[in-house]
């Protein structure tokens, strides 16, 4: 897979050049200034399969000005044969086949007046050059998880890892080879009993999330972990997975080699909706760090809200990764002093997504988006082989730090999880800062 340099300089420098404000002051018919916006709601990267074909760019725009078009200029007009703005809050693209061994790149400038944003365009390139050599796995593990449609409404969301002994008690192995994909198809018949939908899948770049289609969205490779435990991935260069009940045949281009995967065996998968909540304690817990150390750090201003960050994690003896971990986030007016007692933030009344930053608080932990339970600010995990068995946001309560003038420190947490039936989360712990 090629690609050519000067094409690369010649396409950052336009981008750059095209990076403008997207808000602008304009007069209305009072003779007064109105704030015009103009911004891209659709991803700024549109990435297209060899093939080609139509495609969409959305946008917003208010208080537009009168007699004033949105424009859209192209970069690679081989690649990108139109751009239509005759619909409002949508530019209509048109991307012809790509016959060449490389990938190719381009841009689609949209503008309106001085407001103007930048989607880069990546084609695959015509033909996967025939493999050197084609590997033939039977694969005796599949596990996976579904998701619920919570990428597209109403369609399926899941995800399987394909692997010959890989896993042993869940956990990886040294030599472990893992095809994963991301799967977009039919909601499942029976959702107490999840199964793929039977089906032909081809590799989609588009995130447009059709059925039947293989989309990459950080979670779709070829990994595999080497005899030190390191882990390792390459993103696939194309694949094609056939589903026929409990037979799965997986052709996948990586590095110049043709994986063709099978499995045939009975498999389940595990659901994973997203719900409102990210706790997955089901009853009162007391945090066991025994066998952790604890360290103290501040981070300055980093929440950008005008008070100093504090953060104490308690670590697992054994890594971040093999036990408890609980961080406590907070905040305060001091850069040298951190004890005090300190209460949940709660969230913006301007914005739910975000804490309510102020002084002697700490920063609930929340999700870092709406489709994971991944999490920020203050948290409590438990991990087993490397996976997280148990976790819960601090969302309510209090945090008490207490200098016993000896050098330790008192630690006392009296906290709510996010459940609909909270669970209390508590801890005391006295003792020095690695």
């Amino acid at each position: 897979m090629r690609k050519s340099i000067f094409g690369l300089l010649a396409l950052c420098f336009v981008v750059l050049m095209a990076c403008e404000p997207t808000k602008q002051n304009t007069p209305n018919d009072n003779n007064t200034e109105v704030e015009t916006t103009f911004e891209l709601t659709s991803k700024d990267k549109l990435r297209v399969n060899r093939d080609g074909g139509d495609f969409e760019i959305s946008y917003s725009l208010t208080n537009p000005v009168e007699g004033m078009s949105v424009k859209a200029n192209v970069v690679n007009s081989a690649m990108i044969t139109a751009a239509d703005c005759s619909v409002s809050g949508v530019v209509k693209v048109s991307i012809s086949e790509n016959t060449t061994d490389a990938v190719r790149e381009g841009a689609v400038i949209v503008s309106y007046g001085a407001l103007s944003f930048t989607v880069i365009v990546e084609q695959d390139l015509a033909v996967v050059e025939k493999p050197a050599e084609r590997v033939d796995i039977a694969a005796n593990q599949l596990v996976g998880s579904y998701y619920g449609d919570n990428l597209k409404e109403g369609v399926g969301h899941y995800w399987i890892i394909l692997t010959k002994d890989g896993f042993v008690d869940g956990a990886a192995v040294a030599g472990g080879e893992y095809f994963r994909l991301d799967l977009i198809a039919p909601m499942p018949a029976d959702e107490s009993n999840v199964k793929i939908p039977d089906g032909e899948y081809s590799l989609d770049y588009t995130l447009r999330y059709d059925e039947y289609t293989i989309v990459d969205i950080g979670n779709t490779d070829y990994s595999w972990v080497d005899e030190n435990m390191e882990g390792w991935a390459m993103p696939l260069e194309d694949a094609k997975l056939t589903v026929n009940g409990n037979h799965f045949e997986l052709e996948a281009f990586v590095n110049n080699t043709e994986y063709h995967v099978t499995f045939d065996s009975d498999y389940s998968l595990s659901a994973y909706v997203i719900t409102d909540y990210v706790s997955s304690l089901t009853k009162d817990t007391v945090i066991d760090v025994s066998n952790c150390y604890a360290i103290v750090s501040s981070y300055g201003d980093y929440w950008e809200c005008g008070y100093n960050n504090w953060c104490i994690e308690f670590i697992c003896d054994d890594g971040y990764t093999q036990g408890t971990y609980v961080v406590i986030d907070f905040l305060n007016n001091s850069t040298t002093d951190f004890t005090g007692t300190y209460v949940a933030s709660g969230f913006s009344v301007e914005d739910e997504t975000k804490p309510d930053f102020r002084a002697n608080v700490f920063v609930p932990g929340f999700r870092v988006s709406t489709d994971s339970d991944l999490l920020l600010g203050s948290l409590f995990m438990v991990y087993k082989d490397g996976l997280c068995v148990s976790q819960a946001p601090l969302y309510e309560g209090s945090v008490t730090i207490t200098s016993n003038g000896d050098g330790t420190y008192t630690i006392v947490i009296d906290a709510l999880d996010d459940a609909p039936q909270q669970n209390k989360i508590t801890l005391t712990w006295t003792g020095t800062f690695a």
